[in-house]
Protein backbone atom coordinates (compact mmCIF):
# COMPACT_ATOMS: atom_id res chain seq x y z
CA UNK A 1 0.00 0.00 0.00
CA UNK A 2 1.40 3.48 -0.79
CA UNK A 3 0.63 6.12 2.06
CA UNK A 4 1.72 8.94 -0.13
CA UNK A 5 -1.25 8.88 -2.83
CA UNK A 6 -3.17 10.97 -0.59
CA UNK A 7 -5.73 10.09 2.04
CA UNK A 8 -8.33 9.28 0.10
CA UNK A 9 -7.74 6.56 -1.54
CA UNK A 10 -9.16 3.88 -4.61
CA UNK A 11 -10.89 0.80 -3.61
CA UNK A 12 -7.74 -0.87 -5.08
CA UNK A 13 -5.27 1.82 -3.20
CA UNK A 14 -3.29 2.62 -6.57
CA UNK A 15 -4.74 5.83 -6.35
CA UNK A 16 -5.26 8.45 -4.19
CA UNK A 17 -6.10 12.48 -3.47
CA UNK A 18 -6.51 15.12 -0.95
CA UNK A 19 -8.31 18.04 -0.58
CA UNK A 20 -6.43 21.06 0.00
CA UNK A 21 -8.53 24.03 1.73
CA UNK A 22 -9.02 26.76 -1.07
CA UNK A 23 -11.64 28.92 0.62
CA UNK A 24 -15.68 29.32 1.60
CA UNK A 25 -18.24 30.50 -0.06
CA UNK A 26 -19.94 33.47 1.94
CA UNK A 27 -22.58 31.81 3.58
CA UNK A 28 -21.68 28.62 2.11
CA UNK A 29 -19.86 25.68 1.93
CA UNK A 30 -15.71 25.24 1.48
CA UNK A 31 -14.23 24.80 -1.64
CA UNK A 32 -10.89 22.82 -2.38
CA UNK A 33 -7.85 22.44 -5.01
CA UNK A 34 -7.04 18.24 -5.45
CA UNK A 35 -3.71 16.54 -4.79
CA UNK A 36 -4.30 13.88 -7.07
CA UNK A 37 -1.87 11.04 -7.36
CA UNK A 38 0.92 13.94 -5.67
CA UNK A 39 0.21 15.98 -8.48
CA UNK A 40 -1.77 19.46 -8.19
CA UNK A 41 -4.57 19.65 -10.71
CA UNK A 42 -4.15 22.71 -11.89
CA UNK A 43 -6.71 26.18 -12.24
CA UNK A 44 -9.88 23.72 -10.79
CA UNK A 45 -11.63 23.79 -7.73
CA UNK A 46 -13.90 21.38 -5.75
CA UNK A 47 -16.45 20.64 -3.50
CA UNK A 48 -16.39 18.08 -1.06
CA UNK A 49 -18.47 15.19 -2.43
CA UNK A 50 -16.64 12.47 -4.58
CA UNK A 51 -17.06 8.85 -5.28
CA UNK A 52 -14.34 5.98 -6.70
CA UNK A 53 -15.72 3.73 -9.42
CA UNK A 54 -15.02 0.45 -7.91
CA UNK A 55 -12.29 -0.88 -10.41
CA UNK A 56 -10.45 2.50 -9.64
CA UNK A 57 -11.01 3.35 -13.66
CA UNK A 58 -12.23 6.64 -12.72
CA UNK A 59 -13.03 9.43 -9.86
CA UNK A 60 -15.84 11.22 -9.99
CA UNK A 61 -16.28 14.97 -8.69
CA UNK A 62 -18.27 17.87 -7.85
CA UNK A 63 -16.47 20.69 -9.27
CA UNK A 64 -17.34 24.31 -8.46
CA UNK A 65 -17.16 26.37 -11.54
CA UNK A 66 -17.44 30.13 -9.62
CA UNK A 67 -17.14 31.20 -6.46
CA UNK A 68 -18.66 34.07 -7.27
CA UNK A 69 -22.32 34.27 -4.73
CA UNK A 70 -24.33 36.30 -6.90
CA UNK A 71 -23.55 34.16 -9.45
CA UNK A 72 -23.60 30.58 -8.24
CA UNK A 73 -23.31 27.91 -7.39
CA UNK A 74 -22.63 26.33 -10.57
CA UNK A 75 -21.42 23.41 -10.05
CA UNK A 76 -20.83 20.42 -12.42
CA UNK A 77 -20.25 16.49 -12.04
CA UNK A 78 -16.61 15.85 -13.61
CA UNK A 79 -14.66 12.59 -14.17
CA UNK A 80 -11.26 11.59 -14.10
CA UNK A 81 -10.05 8.82 -16.25
CA UNK A 82 -7.58 7.69 -13.80
CA UNK A 83 -5.73 5.97 -16.23
CA UNK A 84 -4.98 8.40 -18.86
CA UNK A 85 -5.53 11.48 -16.44
CA UNK A 86 -7.80 13.51 -18.80
CA UNK A 87 -11.36 15.26 -17.27
CA UNK A 88 -14.96 15.39 -19.22
CA UNK A 89 -18.01 17.54 -17.61
CA UNK A 90 -20.67 15.58 -17.81
CA UNK A 91 -23.55 18.00 -16.62
CA UNK A 92 -23.77 21.63 -15.11
CA UNK A 93 -26.43 22.78 -12.41
CA UNK A 94 -26.85 26.27 -12.19
CA UNK A 95 -28.02 27.65 -8.97
CA UNK A 96 -27.63 24.11 -7.64
CA UNK A 97 -24.79 21.41 -6.51
CA UNK A 98 -23.99 18.31 -7.91
CA UNK A 99 -23.33 15.07 -6.25
CA UNK A 100 -22.25 11.90 -7.48
CA UNK A 101 -23.92 8.71 -6.16
CA UNK A 102 -22.67 5.50 -7.63
CA UNK A 103 -21.15 3.84 -10.28
CA UNK A 104 -23.57 1.13 -11.23
CA UNK A 105 -22.55 -1.17 -13.89
CA UNK A 106 -21.58 0.93 -17.20
CA UNK A 107 -23.56 4.06 -15.67
CA UNK A 108 -22.40 6.68 -13.53
CA UNK A 109 -25.61 8.12 -11.16
CA UNK A 110 -25.73 11.60 -10.03
CA UNK A 111 -28.00 13.66 -8.01
CA UNK A 112 -28.90 17.72 -8.77
CA UNK A 113 -30.06 19.64 -6.00
CA UNK A 114 -30.93 23.22 -6.50
CA UNK A 115 -29.99 26.28 -4.17
CA UNK A 116 -32.83 27.10 -1.90
CA UNK A 117 -35.29 24.71 -3.43
CA UNK A 118 -36.40 21.39 -2.72
CA UNK A 119 -35.94 20.70 -6.20
CA UNK A 120 -33.53 17.50 -6.59
CA UNK A 121 -33.23 15.05 -9.54
CA UNK A 122 -31.18 11.80 -10.33
CA UNK A 123 -29.08 11.12 -13.17
CA UNK A 124 -27.61 8.85 -15.27
CA UNK A 125 -25.37 8.67 -18.18
CA UNK A 126 -23.42 5.35 -19.40
CA UNK A 127 -19.71 5.69 -19.08
CA UNK A 128 -19.13 4.60 -22.66
CA UNK A 129 -21.01 7.59 -24.33
CA UNK A 130 -18.69 10.55 -22.64
CA UNK A 131 -16.62 11.74 -25.46
CA UNK A 132 -15.55 15.27 -23.99
CA UNK A 133 -12.51 13.97 -22.41
CA UNK A 134 -9.74 16.77 -22.08
CA UNK A 135 -6.46 17.67 -20.82
CA UNK A 136 -6.61 18.93 -17.20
Amino acid sequence: MNDKIGAYKSPGKVHGFDFIFEGEIRFGPTYYKLMLDRELVKNRIFGFEFKWHPESKYLALQEWLTTDYQKGPITALTLVDLKTRKFAKISKAEKGFIKPLKFENDLIIYEKEYFGTDKKGEFEIVLDKIENWENE
